[in-house]
């Protein structure tokens, strides 16, 4: 024998099913399909007596259906037991139905409660508010008091249920059960069951929950360093001068990312009269004489913040940013001073013979970078006599005084920030033109598998 559950559709309060069992509204109107058993035109289906055919009874393909009205069964357990023959077997199903009383029948006061809320980080067992006392309505099918469940959407166990006591009876309070972080899930929808003591009447309430934002990150920055080189200058007589192309356009851009998804702004760590950052870009703008002496680079440190637009609002920890000015050629022989400037940044000034060396751009994959030690690229040299360095620390590369670029530390993709370079100065000293030197812009562009 085979015990099936049967499923009622299409009512205005859906069956609740406990072990197998149905439950039916005492109103449940003549002609109501109970459960329609499959098969073809070789099987045949008869309801066989159980003291329920006057309520009951199938059609050949396999339709159970009401006959008439079910108010004397109301709190009384109903099992058919319908008979399917084929030509070659003979089988028996058992559908098993308890009536209700409609009245008696369990619900909640809304089938959706979508304004509840709860602010991330709260402490364990915060109330979630926007959401009343869950209290279902009716007895079922008897019992002394109701069982309330979390039955979908709890993920991480993040919610429980606290009993509280109402004017109308006992209900649950949904609550947190643990901390929330709203960068990690945003919101959730629950379903939350009401059962009677007995397990056979159940309702079922959704409950969507939304994590409110708290101003728990700072903005970051992609690159803790930034370095810009500006080279369209040249010098005259007395203090340096510069093209008028380069006064007042963009020499550089920084850029930083909030997580709790707010937009960021920009400002300088310590005002500045030799550039101006744009708040809403992170653009580096160009607005006094820049410090040149002619035969010299000189660079110029800035320190740079970004905070949220929140009241109140966070602030980064400063990127630092070199804006490195390269030597100018000459237009007499005198020996400029280096400009004066009424700002607190400080300037650095170095000889060179030559101006920069273009920007050297590779493509690697992130597999490449797999092995600690490996030489994944080789700087050439202009004379045999020079050496290179790597300017900066680095945790990725190393340059040895050859001119091999080691990897340093094994290569993350994840790790390598949003523009997935590995960026990188290394200075070049020819031995044999009294020391002096050059720099090189290196940029590892990295590719994922």
């Amino acid at each position: 024998m085979q015990c099936l559950v049967v499923i009622v559709g299409a009512l205005a309060v859906a069956a609740a099913l406990a072990e197998g069992l149905a439950v039916l509204p005492h109103d449940t109107y003549p002609g109501f399909t109970v459960k329609k058993f499959p098969g073809d035109h070789v099987m045949n289906y008869r309801l066989l007596e159980t003291g329920f055919s006057q309520f009951f009874t199938v059609l050949d393909d396999g339709l159970v259906m009401t006959t008439s009205d079910l108010s004397p069964l109301v709190n009384r357990p109903v099992n058919l037991v319908v008979l399917e023959e084929s030509p070659n077997s003979t089988s028996t199903h058992t559908l098993q139905l308890y009536v209700l009383d409609r009245r008696d029948m369990l619900r909640f006061p809304e089938e959706l409660y979508e304004d509840a809320h709860v602010i991330e980080n709260a402490a364990k067992a915060t109330k979630v508010t926007g959401l009343p006392v869950l209290l279902a309505i009716g007895e079922g099918a008897g019992g002394s008091s109701l069982k309330y469940t979390i039955i979908s959407g709890n993920e991480d166990h993040a919610f429980a249920l606290q009993e509280e006591k109402t004017r109308n009876g006992t209900g649950v309070r949904l609550v947190t059960a643990k901390t929330l972080d709203r960068e990690q899930k945003p919101s959730y929808e629950l379903k939350v069951q009401a059962s009677d003591s007995r397990g056979i009447d159940k309702a079922i309430t959704s409950v969507k929950v939304e994590v409110e934002d708290e101003n728990d990150n700072s903005p970051v920055f992609a690159q803790n360093v930034y370095r810009f080189t500006i080279s369209d200058l040249k010098s005259g007589s007395g203090l340096g001068n510069k093209t008028e192309t380069v006064r007042f356009s963009s020499v550089g851009k920084v850029s930083a990312v909030d997580a709790d998804g707010d937009k960021v702004a920009y400002r300088l760590a310590v005002p500045s009269n030799l550039v101006v950052i744009v708040p809403q870009t992170g653009e580096i703008l160009l607005t006094g004489d820049p410090p040149v002496v002619p035969g010299e680079d000189t660079e110029v440190e800035l320190a740079v913040e970004a905070h949220d637009l929140r009241t109140p609002s966070r602030t980064s920890q400063p990127a630092q940013v070199w804006l490195q000015f390269a030597a100018p050629m000459p237009d007499d022989d005198s020996d400029d001073a280096l400009q004066h400037l009424a700002t607190p940044h400080r300037v650095f000034k170095r000889r060179v013979t030559r101006a920069v060396r273009p920007t050297k751009r590779t493509d690697f994959t992130e597999g490449d970078g797999e092995v600690e030690g490996k030489i994944v690229f080789q700087l050439e040299k202009e004379t045999e006599r020079e050496t290179f360095k790597i300017r900066d620390e680095n945790p990725w590369v190393t340059v040895e005084p050859n001119g091999a670029v080691r990897v340093k530390k094994k290569w993350d993709y994840e790790e390598l920030g949003p523009e997935k370079t590995i960026d990188f100065w290394v200075t070049i000293t020819n031995a044999g033109v009294g020391g002096e030197f050059n720099l090189s812009n290196i940029i590892l562009s990295i590719y994922s598998f």
